[in-house]
């Protein structure tokens, strides 16, 4: 009919989903999601049968443990070897039994990662002080090793090889990973003490320096050697007036600095 619009004149509006994929909206909803760790349903680390298979080795292990995984360490390491001969027998059999502890206390905290990670950082702080004896950080790969090893004996074939190997295997990864990050974490907050104290003392000579007049730079100037520094003060007196060659140059009994 002449009257009856038709329904193929009318424009159809077109309408524009928004993509579910854009980068704006992958964005937000990543950021309103909360974290896994924050929902407290955070994956185990072990499986309840290789958790079984960790706690039934441990408790086959003797009072010897720490002292057989060292042995293992030995004799792959030179360097290792090198670094146990520098250690006094007191601290070699307090090092051995440090691990042994550290080994049962992980064990006891399988199914608590939290507890897992801050025992092992723990672990790693308290290596920081023994730099000075010839440790290295690598070692701490090298005892991995060979706690998986050792410990996988322990099994006496009660479970496949295989199965032993890989629950020690994964457990050794993520706690000595941890213990690195504690040994690194102890050791940068060391270098930061210390860089804080030699500013301090920096300063401190400095205004001792020019409390009598002495120029920044001088009160600040590096000495090589206690001859060199006399020299120095010589030369300073010999240009002063005479009314101050009498009067004893403060900063000449100033302790040499520490860099």
């Amino acid at each position: 009919m002449g009257n009856t619009k038709s329904t193929e004149s009318i424009p159809k509006k077109s309408t524009r989903r928004k993509s579910a994929t854009t980068p704006s909206t992958r964005s937000s909803s990543s950021s309103s999601r909360p974290s896994v760790s924050s929902q407290g349903n955070r994956k185990p680390l072990l499986s309840i049968s290789q958790r079984q298979i960790i706690k039934g080795c441990v408790d086959n292990s003797k009072d010897d443990l720490g002292e057989r995984i060292f042995r293992r360490v030995l004799e792959k390491r030179d360097d290792f070897k090198q670094f146990i001969d520098n250690l006094s027998k007191a601290q070699r059999y307090e090092n051995s039994n440090y691990l042994k502890q550290f080994l049962l206390g992980i064990v006891e905290s399988l199914t608590d990662i939290d507890e897992i990670n801050r025992i092992s950082e723990e672990y790693g702080c308290n290596h920081v002080q023994f730099r000075l004896y010839g440790f290295k950080p690598d070692f701490f790969a090298a005892t991995a090793d060979a706690v998986a090893t050792e410990c996988t004996f322990l099994d006496q074939a009660a479970h496949l090889t295989s199965e032993t190997a890989t629950a020690w295997y994964l457990l050794t990864t993520h706690v000595f990973s941890a213990v690195r990050d504690g040994y690194y974490a102890e050791l940068r907050r060391q270098r930061k003490c210390s860089n804080a104290f030699r500013a301090r003392v920096s300063v401190d000579v400095v205004s001792t320096g020019t409390d009598d007049g002495t120029s920044l730079s001088s009160a600040t100037r590096r000495s090589n050697s206690p001859q060199e520094e006399i020299a120095e003060k010589f030369e300073q007196k010999s240009n002063q007036t005479d009314d101050n060659d009498n009067e004893p140059s403060g900063n000449f009994l100033s302790p040499p600095q520490i860099y």
